[in-house]
């Protein structure tokens, strides 16, 4: 895309999968699961980054064969359905703007307040959501280092986490680990796969990263095992440090463990750059990938030209960041429960994930010579099992959630916004077709390398 500059390496994209990845998930999904799989909590984990991570390389294989701006929607506008890709990409961006970015936004304000007592969540919510909207103004070097930064105390808050809780670790916990059922250890597996989504967001950024064909796959192939093994330590410091039936009666263990095996000073740093910085380095990549697919919209006609303007001076797309910015003010605002904002931001994750998916079985037959040169590619059966497995994950957890909505009204305004997507699309389409255009042409583009 013009305008944006490629000042992203290896490290920054890493730092970007890791920080998408390790969200405030962790911190809620652990206690959930603890409940349900005891023991088997460590082996929960374990077990859920393989569908994820086999999910994940038919992206890995899109991102080094044809590194490109906006993949998400780029993809699959190319070489499946414009349409598709379209109401795909609009539903995530309203449930990221109006469920996800808030959703952050105020659970980090509630962490701060456990710091500082007296906090008002809201007003700290949306000061919050204002600095990270300013620090991504500045353009993706500024924000990505300071996603860092912030990645690099994560990690250590995490680490010194895992460390201090092994120090006091009760063996006699893990030797009954299937106590609970095999059924409740594939249970709480099937509920810790959230707690991997995020890293395919770095395939936004292929226009912004130098030599993106090569570095992808690598972020991913080296985010994965970092996120493994952070989220294995945590697991059997919470489980292990404590006798079991004690550990599972605690309301928030993280937090009372952290409390009981790191001391005062310790407790507040796993606090401030643990759960904290977990919300905001996934906080703080939202903005970074957010307007990508957007500009590539734009750029088709789908929406207004003036919405894709980017600043020649940072490199941004300043007003696309205004309007996530106002509409994720509006998310906290309106005060939605915080799992009703969860499951909007989870059902746009798993609608998105769709279409690329559909876009890696095609792209072989569609671009035999980019395939043929991509530095990562799969093959033969691993070409179609690897996304079978993305399609089942998103079918089941899709259906888990919907479930778990309860509410007529609230799955009513998901299934609005999925409706709202294909009427805009249509009137546009019709729009256009009058001035002489068809978005039909979109279809078999290969302007991969504007």
């Amino acid at each position: 895309m013009e305008g944006l500059k490629r000042v992203l390496g290896l490290p920054a994209v890493a730092f970007i999968a890791i920080g998408f990845t390790i969200g405030g998930g962790v911190f809620v999904f652990t206690e959930i699961v603890l409940k349900i799989a005891g023991p088997a909590l460590p082996l929960a984990y374990a077990l859920a980054v393989i569908p994820v991570f086999i999910s994940m390389l038919p992206i890995a294989m899109l991102g080094s064969a044809i590194p490109c701006t906006g993949a998400n929607y780029k993809y699959p506008s190319r070489m499946v359905s414009p349409r598709l890709a379209f109401v795909g990409i609009w539903v995530y961006v309203l449930a990221s703007f109006v469920g996800q970015i808030p959703l952050y936004a105020i659970s980090c304000a509630k962490y701060a307040s456990v710091l500082f007592p007296g906090l008002p969540v809201v007003t700290s919510a949306l000061l919050i959501l204002t600095v990270f909207y300013l620090v991504n103004l500045f353009g993706v070097r500024i924000a990505s280092l300071i996603q860092g930064i912030m990645v690099i105390l994560l990690i250590g808050a995490l680490f010194f986490y895992g460390i201090r809780g092994l120090g006091h670790f009760h063996p006699e916990n893990f030797t009954a680990p299937f106590q609970k059922g095999v059924g409740n250890l594939l249970l709480g597996t099937a509920l810790l796969t959230f707690t991997y989504f995020g890293s395919n967001g770095i395939i936004e950024l292929g226009g912004e990263i130098k030599n993106p064909g090569w570095v992808i796959p690598r972020a991913l192939f080296i985010a994965f095992p970092i996120i493994t093994i952070l989220y294995l330590l945590a697991a059997v410091a919470t489980s292990g440090c404590f006798p079991l039936a004690d550990v599972v009666r605690m309301n928030d263990p993280l937090a009372t463990v952290a409390r009981e095996t790191c001391g005062r000073v310790g407790f507040f740093f796993f606090i401030g750059c643990g759960a904290i910085l977990a919300i905001l380095t996934t906080l703080n990549a939202l903005f970074i990938v957010g307007t990508k697919s957007l500009l590539i919209i734009i750029a088709d006609g789908i929406l207004p030209q003036w919405m894709g303007r980017i600043n020649t001076r940072f490199g941004t797309a300043h007003i696309l960041l205004t309007l996530i910015w106002l509409f994720s003010l509006l998310g906290v605002l309106i005060g939605f429960e915080l799992q009703t904002l969860a499951s909007y931001a989870a059902l746009g994750g798993m609608i998105i994930f769709v279409p690329v998916l559909l876009a890696s079985i095609k792209l072989p037959a569609l671009y035999p010579e980019e395939y043929a040169r991509s530095l990562f590619k799969l093959k033969g059966f691993w070409l179609w099992f690897c996304p079978a497995v993305g399609f089942l994950m998103v079918a089941f957890f899709s259906l888990i959630i919907l479930i778990d909505l309860k509410s007529p009204v609230k799955t009513f305004l998901f299934i609005l916004f999925l409706v709202s997507g294909i009427a805009y699309y249509e009137v546009r389409r019709g729009y256009l077709q009058k001035r002489g255009i068809d978005l039909n042409s979109i279809r078999g583009r290969s302007d991969w390398y504007e």
